[in-house]
């Protein structure tokens, strides 16, 4: 239930984030239309003015040339010549004038925008264009603002004086920067918060069921001793079973490792709290390594001889000398050795071995358990995380272990890794900076 609830806020806040982000995306693009409208606007207004104006004036836009056949040589030739070059002349000034004009009341209106000018004829084919202009002949036929040049009827003719702003997309959107850099970050802000939510709800979701697998897991492994304590306790109390010395015994021991057992889990979960406030402090001391793994696996003997087990130790580094709190490092060599034997079957084998590098201790710890498939392996140092093994009773633990192991290395400013191939077994490294004079 509480999946499908995350799952439907997820869902919901994403909707959410796609329909304000349409709605942003429309406001940008109606204002960009309405920008480009507005632009449009005082663009054909400007060449009214110049329309008008030219109307006035004394300069004149001559006809362009026949199209029909003229004498290649002679007087007449020559002749026509002239007036082609004159009428080219007459009509670059006009060109000139025109451009001016527009200039002038672009300014007078505080549109600063550069801007290419044409003439062209009715069909959209050049009749004055500057050799610089010559590429954008398609912007002036396609994009271009004109207005009718001259005397038409004079001229027999229509001429389109034609103009076109080259960046004027880009011009628009500059002179609207702080509206698009708004929206800009305020999209930024929107998608960085619905991604944050969203993992705050799936991290949560994730949390609550670790949180329910360790108490459905703690209410399980502390009723057994609890229950096999009440148990011994009854049976201590039959007259019978009292009378016999040997009974009493038993279950004393029964009582005493059951309640060993117990406060170990209560260390467990009191490490996991001490390490969430940030409390976990080293007693730094100098600490032979090799001597500390010896005392760790002979207490483990007797329980990894129970299973049909076996230790070996090929502990080759000859400086197992380091720096460290030897009560937590003591806890991280045990953590290790407990899960060998947990997850190592009917007859978990365990190896330490130990070695030297350059200013560094090397610990390996290998077992011949379940091994890791590489979809847990970067998870297994997570709190609370564990392992699936099918049944979340077969293996004992509340996933507190290796979390504290991988806190206490880091204290230390050591490292530990680990390799694993599922069905074979893992080995756990410990890797301990040394200093030249330890």
């Amino acid at each position: 239930m509480q999946q499908r609830r995350t799952t439907i806020l997820v869902v919901g806040m994403g909707g959410l984030l796609v329909g304000l982000l349409a709605l942003q995306f429309s406001w940008i693009r109606a204002l960009v239309e309405a920008r480009s409208a507005l632009f449009d606007e005082q663009a054909r207004t400007a060449l009214v003015e110049v329309q008008s104006i030219l109307a006035l004036s004394p300069a004149s836009f001559p006809a362009p040339p026949s199209a029909g056949l003229a004498p290649s040589s002679g007087p007449m030739a020559d002749s026509l010549a002239l007036v082609r070059a004159e009428a080219a002349e007459r009509r670059e000034q006009a060109m000139g004038l025109a451009d001016s004009l527009f200039r002038a009341v672009l300014d007078n209106r505080n549109v600063d925008f550069e801007f290419r000018s044409a003439l062209l004829d009715r069909y959209g084919r050049p009749v004055f264009l500057r050799d610089e202009d010559v590429e954008l002949l398609d912007r002036f036929q396609e994009e271009g603002y004109r207005i009718s040049a001259g005397d038409a009827r004079a001229l027999q003719e229509v001429q389109l004086y034609t103009v076109h702003f080259p960046g004027k997309n880009f011009k628009l959107a500059g002179n609207m920067w702080v509206e698009l850099t708004a929206n800009l970050v305020l999209m930024i802000v929107l998608v960085f918060f619905t991604v944050y939510a969203t993992n705050g709800l799936r991290k949560a979701e994730r949390l609550n069921r670790l949180k329910s697998d360790l108490i459905n897991n703690m209410t399980h492994e502390l009723k057994t001793p609890i229950s096999t304590i009440g148990l011994a306790g009854e049976a201590l109390l039959d007259p019978a079973m009292a009378a016999d010395a040997d009974n009493v015994r038993y279950y004393v021991n029964l009582i005493r490792s059951e309640n060993k057992r117990l406060g170990q889990l209560v260390e467990n979960v009191l490490r996991a709290a001490m390490l969430d406030q940030g409390e976990l402090e080293l007693f730094r001391q100098r600490v032979n390594f090799h001597d500390l793994l010896k005392e760790v696996l002979r207490n483990h003997a007797i329980h990894i001889k129970k299973q049909g087990g076996a230790t070996a130790s090929q502990l080759a580094a000859t400086d197992p000398i380091i720096n460290g709190d030897r009560t937590h490092l003591m806890n991280v060599v045990f953590n290790l050795v407990d899960n060998a034997i947990k997850y190592g079957g009917d007859s978990p084998r365990l190896t330490v071995r130990s070695w030297n590098e350059p200013n560094a201790l090397h610990v390996a710890f290998t077992d011949n358990g379940i091994g890791i498939s590489r979809e847990h392996i970067g998870k297994v140092f997570d709190k609370l995380y564990r392992v699936p093994t099918g049944n979340v009773h077969d293996v004992k633990g509340f996933g507190l272990g290796l979390s504290y192991v991988h806190a206490v290395m880091q204290q230390h400013g050591a490292e530990i890794d680990v390799v694993s191939v599922p069905g074979e077994g893992s080995t756990f490294t410990l890797v301990f900076p040394q200093s030249t004079t330890a």
